[in-house]
């Protein structure tokens, strides 16, 4: 065994490109695996802490009057509840801060770095605008005409996904324009003393039915929104979520990759070796040591690949912990890779390589030792395709490319597998480009207001001007999805659906956006049956028409009737929207919405997508270079003793190369064209899952101008694979046939 050992350094010494590009290969698929995997357990983790330490709230209210006693109540009801002040502060022209006074019982800060405030000259500011910004600690901000010193930055459970409004595309977060800050309850009274109050609900058992119905009792209720319904909250787990899914199956199918190639790779190069392996058959080594020998060589690559991959993931960890913690205001508890994630990557090759080739190898070693030292001839039988096919017309040139072709189905398959797989990474970047387009063109074009003001209660008369309308919050019967009714004046100038043909559809009807009809798959002529968040009155809706809108789920319909539906006074309202800026006093309004603000938000979340979308295209590219020059460099690794002997008879450089490697350009091609359904058919999936429980959708859209670059890139990819490739035709010498003849 020893002996046969030796042959290890002289097969890979012999076969550089496609020992060392296989490990590479293997190498960044575990990377990709074991990184993202320990970034979403980490995570994972980090977040189930942070609400359990922080004691999340289960529910925010308004209530109509006072607690006569709130102590009693929360014994009575075994709830635990506090109120909570909070006022926006300009800093500057480009930021605004949140200021919540700091709470104790519900909702309780968590300090990600420094202290807690201990003055009410101190601030903790929130870690995601910090970040964004490079904020360091002990800077001086001033808030609300007082200056404050950070000492702390902190991240608050029902601002996970701190975003300005959870209103239409107020969704998008801008960490650069809107974050939270935490100061004294004694700072809020000097600062803002008229500064809005809600509050803040904990069960015991995570249920809120009893809970809000013993409040809307005692004290009434004029606002009520359960945590599961808060998208600063579910907006994080749904994208948590959906990163989680993406991060466990994408690099599986990576991996998967890159063990099929290593596995056919290797399978290739162990029936190369026929007559050396015929030979020292014939010397008297058996099956099994010869067996063993030839899996050195794949368990070493297996191996090698795999636990550098997981090596490289402690180090590439944790820049994309810190990525995904700038977006998502978590405290990261946890930061290691979990020894489950760890053993999968390092064995999962090894599993899907080594059998295979031990498979190939005892199949192969079955054979007489003659048998197997009549390379030659056995390769050079006609298949049951290629005697169908009568190949008998047409240049020498064709009919040897075509040929060759049929007689490596196995690589073109290979060649075409990667091609999907490089294509479906490029596609899938062009496709969200797309639909972030699509979804950014048509967030505003229904909307000709430029303010949106949410009242804290129903108003009768509207002294501030704009236009006034009614909003409530209603949930589907099951409560898996909350969206906005909006009543609508039928003069409304401010606000204007159109159809999916641009036409302005009148506000005497009920209307739906796109977004909810795709989440509840209904189209004009269905029923809508829904209930109040606040009462749980059901109400049951025909759908009229649908607007082309897909940054909110929401139904639309004339002012009066919402406020019939809801037990409202005719001629209220609780929202205003307006194209300038009203002087609404502050203790009046519950949430402002900017739309120029809104616009920056959605300019900025472009910015990190075009970041996103460029190192997908890179790493596709990388994928596509290493997983096509392996399939190539192994075809002319198997057709030396062609190449040479084709060199002998006189044929150029050119003429050899469109004979030896000019099919593979069509498998490239079919596995191109076969990601793109591919990658439709999973993206709706996938978005239709991650955006499930959350009031926006995303347009599905892949132009055909980013299907066209994606071409053009994958083209120029597998041209250079091939450049590489024709080197080592060059490289192959006339005297190889000679020998092979001589021996």
């Amino acid at each position: 065994m020893n002996t046969l050992l030796k042959r290890l350094p002289r097969t890979i010494r012999s076969n550089q490109w496609l020992v060392y590009g296989s490990i590479t290969l293997v190498m960044l698929a575990c990377m990709l695996y074991a990184s993202l995997n320990a970034m979403i357990v980490d995570i994972h983790e980090s977040r189930s802490r942070f609400e359990s330490e922080s004691r999340i709230e289960s529910a925010t209210f308004l209530p109509q009057k006072p607690f006569a006693d709130l102590s009693s109540f929360e014994h009575d009801n075994g709830l635990v509840i506090e109120r909570r002040r909070e006022v926006d502060a300009s800093v500057n022209s480009s930021l605004t801060l949140r200021v919540f006074e700091r709470t104790t019982r519900v909702d309780i800060p968590a300090i990600t770095a420094g202290r807690d405030v201990q003055t009410d000259d101190e601030m903790l500011l929130g870690q995601t605008v910090a970040t964004a910004l490079k904020i360091p600690l002990g800077t001086k901000m001033t808030l609300l005409g007082h200056s404050f010193t950070v000492v702390g930055f902190a991240a608050v459970p029902d601002y996970m996904y701190p975003i300005r409004t959870t209103d239409d595309a107020g969704i998008i977060l801008d960490p650069k324009a809107f974050g939270i800050a935490v100061i004294t309850p004694a700072a809020m009274d000097t600062c803002a003393p008229k500064a809005l109050a809600t509050w803040h609900i904990r069960t015991v058992d995570g249920t809120t039915a009893t809970a809000r119905q013993a409040l809307n009792e005692t004290v009434g209720l004029t606002y009520w929104q359960d945590i599961t319904t808060n998208l600063r909250y579910t907006l994080a787990i749904v994208k948590l979520e959906g990163a989680a899914s993406v991060s466990t199956s994408m690099p599986l199918v990576i991996l998967l990759l890159a063990c099929l190639l290593l596995a056919a790779a290797q399978g290739r190069m162990v029936r190369m070796q026929r007559a050396q392996l015929g030979t020292l058959k014939a010397m008297g080594y058996s099956t099994w040591e010869l067996v063993l020998q030839e899996l050195a060589l794949p368990a070493l690559i297996a191996l090698s690949g795999s636990v550098l991959g997981v090596l490289s993931s402690i180090l590439t960890m944790r820049p994309m912990l810190n990525f995904m913690l700038s977006y998502f205001s978590v405290p990261l508890y946890v930061a290691t890779v979990p020894w489950r994630v760890a053993i999968i990557g390092i064995v999962a090759p090894v599993f899907f390589t080594v059998p295979a080739v031990a498979v190939v190898a005892a199949r192969l070693l079955g054979q007489a030792p003659v048998k197997l030292m009549q390379a030659t001839a056995l390769s050079t039988r006609p298949g049951l395709l290629e005697r169908s096919l009568h190949l008998k017309r047409g240049s020498f040139q064709n009919r040897f490319a075509v040929r060759a072709a049929i007689r490596g189905l196995t690589r073109l398959t290979l060649l075409m597998l990667g091609a999907m797989l490089a294509g479906y990474l490029l596609l899938f970047g062009g496709a969200m480009r797309d639909s972030m387009s699509t979804l950014v063109r048509g967030a505003f074009q229904d909307t000709q207001y430029n303010y949106t003001y949410v009242l804290t209660a129903p108003r009768l008369e509207n002294p501030w001007g704009g236009e006034a309308l009614t909003s409530e919050r209603f949930t589907t019967t099951d409560g898996r999805l909350t969206f906005q009714v909006v009543g609508l004046p039928a003069t409304s100038t401010l606000f204007v659906p159109h159809d999916s043909k641009g036409q302005a559809i009148p506000i005497d009807r009920i209307i739906i956006t796109r977004a909810l009809a795709q989440k509840l798959n209904l189209k004009i002529g269905d029923s809508l049956t829904m209930q109040q968040a606040a009462t749980g009155q059901e109400v049951t809706l025909p759908v009229d028409a649908v607007a082309e809108m897909y940054t909110t789920a929401t139904v639309i319909m004339p002012q009066e009737r919402l406020n019939s539906i809801v037990g409202a006074p005719l001629g209220s309202f609780n929202a205003v929207l307006s194209a300038t800026s009203l002087q609404i006093p502050t203790q009046d309004v519950l949430t402002t919405l900017s739309m120029a603000q809104s616009r920056a938000a959605f300019n900025s979340a472009i910015m990190p997508l075009w970041v996103a979308l460029g190192s997908v295209a890179v790493i596709a590219v990388f994928i596509a270079l290493l997983a096509l020059s392996i399939v190539t460099t192994l075809t002319v690794e198997e057709e030396r003793f062609t190449i040479s002997l084709l060199k002998v008879l006189g044929y150029r450089p050119e003429e050899l190369n469109r004979m030896v490697l000019g099919s593979g350009i069509v498998a490239v091609a079919t596995g191109f064209i076969l990601g793109i359904p591919l990658l439709l058919a999973s993206l709706g999936k996938l978005l239709s899952t991650t955006t499930s429980g959350i009031s926006f959708s995303l347009p599905i859209r892949l132009s055909p101008l980013s299907i066209l670059v994606c071409a053009v890139i994958m083209l120029a990819t597998y041209l250079v694979s091939l450049r590489a490739a024709r080197r080592k035709v060059l490289g192959v010498q006339m005297a190889v046939s000679l020998k092979a003849a001589r021996e």
